[in-house]
């Protein structure tokens, strides 16, 4: 065994020792994760409550006839000052919204109706935007309004892989698990824990694009929280996700939860390891004819479905441990949650989720997102040393 075998072994024995612990304390693991969330929203009011402080603190100071303390008049004033300046930096931030190709209901009504008909069902959340990107994600983000993360605005965010790898009634059972889990009926802490993530993220963009020489203390302040939240919310986003399987199962068999689990981990693991390490060399080397690897993703999966080439990776996954670092629990985690063992794909000759969803949009989705996609492979090969 090499030396980073070995090294991969004992972080992976670290890590199931951390998961047994997490298991056998959930409560108290559960009650921690939620305090560090707690020091996000103090962390926003923190400069606010400072500037009241400060103005109660000068005014008291001054009332002070007898003796007034000028010094520490001073000292609350350089911090009422500070404060005031950085809580109106606070004020200043914009979220950026997800990146990517904004749907109109009359370009893909199919998918508007599907949306609706899983919001009616599970009565929230709003989806406010439909975004198509170009990764392998569904997911819904929420945009916080203000500066404090209490109102939002959601986006529904589709990876178009997904579209083009997942068959209809795949996608139909993976939505509804999402729309599900935002719905908070049974999982209200471990959502809100979930959501918290992608938000700090945010606020940490948001104020690493101010310019000014005062936000880099609130730069550093955001992205050094986010990046500890990110990392002690780990398991309780996995609990989250398991909701989410949970809640496809009202809508759906659990044979059909079965095959979407399957279909979106084994789909995924492939285009990592196989479908963009072979257009990445590709596209490393000159050629006249630009890339369009979106076009072909769904052929691709297609044909290695009906050679059966997909199953060592879906063997491969069942065996795989969930990453330390990734929200998502395993392949078997995942498959044991619902009730089975064993993981299942049938080949299917429905029309894959993009051709139905997308209806006529399809072909002009495909070449801006493959347009995109090329602008961007252009950009970190010009960077590269």
């Amino acid at each position: 065994m090499g030396i980073s075998d070995s090294i991969a072994a004992r972080t992976s024995k670290i890590s199931r020792g951390f998961d047994t612990l997490i298991s056998k304390y959930a409560g108290l693991y559960m009650v921690y994760v939620s305090i560090v969330a707690l020091m996000g929203y103090a962390l926003v009011l923190l400069f606010p409550l400072l500037v009241i402080a400060a103005v109660m603190n000068i005014y008291e100071t001054l009332l002070n006839n007898e003796a007034i303390d000028w010094e520490t008049a001073a000292i609350w004033s350089v911090v009422l000052i500070f404060s005031a300046l950085f809580s109106y930096r606070s004020l200043q931030i914009k979220i950026t919204p997800p990146v990517g190709l904004t749907l109109v209901e009359d370009k893909a009504p199919e998918m508007f109706k599907l949306v609706q008909h899983f919001q009616s069902h599970f009565k929230r959340p709003t989806i406010h935007r439909l975004v198509i990107t170009s990764d392998f994600e569904l997911d819904i983000v929420k945009m916080p309004k203000w500066a404090l993360p209490i109102w939002s605005t959601n986006a529904l965010v589709i990876g178009l892989p997904v579209l083009l790898c997942l068959s209809s009634r795949q996608f139909e059972c993976l939505l509804a698990s999402r729309i599900g889990q935002f719905s908070k009926r049974h999982n209200l802490i471990t959502n809100w824990l979930y959501q918290l993530r992608a938000i700090w993220k945010q606020y940490a963009i948001a104020y690493g694009k101010q310019k000014y020489p005062d936000s880099y203390l609130l730069k550093w302040l955001y992205a050094a929280y986010a990046s500890f939240y990110t990392s002690v919310s780990v398991h309780a986003a996995r609990r989250d996700k398991l909701y989410a399987d949970s809640y496809a199962m009202e809508l759906f068999t659990h044979e059909d939860v079965r095959e979407m689990i399957t279909a979106e981990v084994t789909y995924q693991l492939y285009l990592q390891k196989r479908f963009w390490p072979a257009i990445t060399k590709i596209a490393s080397a000159e050629t006249k004819t630009p890339l369009t690897p979106y076009q072909n993703i769904a052929s691709s999966i297609h044909v290695n479905v009906e050679d059966k080439k997909l199953e060592p990776l879906m063997h491969v996954a069942l065996k795989s441990e969930a990453d330390r670092k990734s929200p998502m629990p395993s392949l078997k985690q995942r498959l044991i949650n619902v009730g089975h063992d064993a993981p299942y794909m049938a080949k299917t000759t429905e029309k894959t989720a993009a051709e139905k969803y997308l209806g006529a949009s399809i072909s002009n989705v495909i070449k801006i997102i493959d347009m995109l996609w090329l602008k961007d492979s252009k950009s970190q090969l010009k960077n590269k040393p």
